[in-house]
């Protein structure tokens, strides 16, 4: 049992979890429309891929480099994190959808 289910569903946290799940859910049903637009293979190809690409570049020099500079290094880390994220929309409705699970178990 997880620390979650200890606590107790009050009427005011389902109204949130609800508010949540709704939310989730039209995020989830937009990227899934957006998937398929010619315009958002665009975006990514153009800027999402080579800022991807960029920003491994940038990783893999600061990690090579004599003396590592761990701030910029994770500030990368961050910076990779988002970009991957728009680049692989997929993945990221993935976890979009083990959200809305969860959120499905503590109303039950």
């Amino acid at each position: 049992m997880d620390e979650l289910d200890k606590i107790e569903i009050t009427e005011e946290v389902k109204v949130r979890l609800r508010e949540e799940q709704s939310k989730l859910v039209k995020i989830i049903e937009a990227f899934a429309k957006l998937e398929y637009s010619k315009e958002w293979q665009v975006i990514k190809e153009l800027v999402f891929e080579k800022s991807l690409i960029a920003i491994e570049r940038q990783m893999m020099n600061e990690c090579l480099a004599p003396t590592v500079a761990t701030d910029k290094l994770y500030r990368l880390q961050g910076e990779w994190a988002w970009a991957k994220q728009y680049n692989e929309t997929g993945r990221f409705v993935e976890n979009l959808k083990k959200q809305l699970e969860e959120i499905k178990k503590r109303l039950i």
